[in-house]
């Protein structure tokens, strides 16, 4: 077990310009509440652009389906502003199989960066693994056969975790001690009144794998909640693979929004509301982040960082 160090930074406020590292940002704007995300009339599990792309890549997202298996805007958001920009809607869940994921022929799906962050901002129902992005695959990690390339989620207990397969079949994985965050028991709650809005950011820089954590409806300063030093693997390359494999509802290198996948097949869903979701090809310092800290508080590390498991 490895103590998180304390780092403290100041932050200046972020824009939501898309810079060079940006490889997708996913806002969920086209609204209005209570709306279902389109699916364009399409057959169950063919991709649709119902979720807009707003880097200006074209890396649109789609539905696995209407109603059942989709998403729908709700008012219900962490702040009305993003860096100044309005935040007028989130998504929600509309069925017991949500799941959005990207187009198999897009360039992100074929991408392998040296280094990443992968930002979201979230309110969860309870529940076990919860995998709020992820990249399609089955057979690219050598520890385990049945991982996929990536999972950005939370897990049993409410804890939370980036995990990732690199090109050379490493494993990788930052997670965080147990109850770091609150979420939602949907049968007494369904619409999670009183639980606060998290925003979570991964990063990547080759070397080091590091979570951060951020309560924002109670402008509370970034947290490193994880972090692993990814140079004792003794992995030639750690830059994040495309995955391998193929399945009849998936293809190696498709990213995903709200579900995970394992042993080939769709889980882990992350039902509760989701919302700025962002993809970058570069490790973000802390004041890059969508979500800003406030410019009078510091970066605290929060307890200490769990030894790098073989589980996902």
């Amino acid at each position: 077990m490895k103590s998180v160090f304390f780092v403290m930074a100041a932050c200046a406020v972020c824009l939501l310009t898309a810079d060079a590292g940006t490889i997708a940002y996913w806002r969920f704007e086209e609204g209005p509440a209570g709306v279902a995300v389109s699916h364009g009339g399409q057959p169950d599990g063919v991709f649709y652009p119902g979720t807009a792309d707003s880097s200006g890549n074209g890396y649109d997202l789609s539905v696995w389906a209407e109603g059942w298996a989709g998403y729908a805007y709700n008012a219900d958001v962490a702040s009305r502003t993003f860096g100044g920009a309005a935040n007028n809607f989130s998504v929600k869940n509309t069925g017991g199989w949500p799941a959005m994921f990207t187009d198999t022929a897009a360039g992100i799906n074929g991408i392998q960066p040296a280094a990443l962050t992968i930002e979201a901002t979230f309110k969860l129902e309870n529940g076990g693994y919860r995998s709020i992005v992820g990249r399609d695959s089955r057979g690219a990690a050598t520890i385990n056969g049945d991982l996929a390339a990536l999972y950005f989620q939370a897990m049993p207990d409410n804890a939370l975790a980036i995990k990732f397969a690199d090109v050379s079949g490493f494993w990788h994985e930052a997670i965080s001690d147990t109850q770091v965050f609150e979420s939602f028991d949907y049968p007494t709650n369904p619409d999670g009144v009183g639980v606060p809005w998290y925003s979570m950011a991964a990063v990547s820089d080759g070397s080091t794998l590091s979570l951060y954590l951020r309560e924002v409806d109670a402008d509370s300063a970034w947290q490193l909640i994880a972090e692993t030093d990814m140079t004792l693997s003794e992995s030639p390359d750690t830059a994040l693979t495309m995955g391998t494999g193929d399945g009849g509802d998936w293809n190696a290198g498709d990213w995903s929004v709200g579900r995970g996948l394992y042993a080939g097949g769709h889980g882990d869903r992350a039902y509760g509301f989701l919302d700025e979701i962002r993809i970058s090809d570069s490790a973000l310092a802390v004041e890059e982040f969508l979500v800003p800290e406030p410019a009078t508080m510091l970066l605290l590390g929060l307890g200490s960082v769990l030894a790098m498991r073989r589980r996902r």
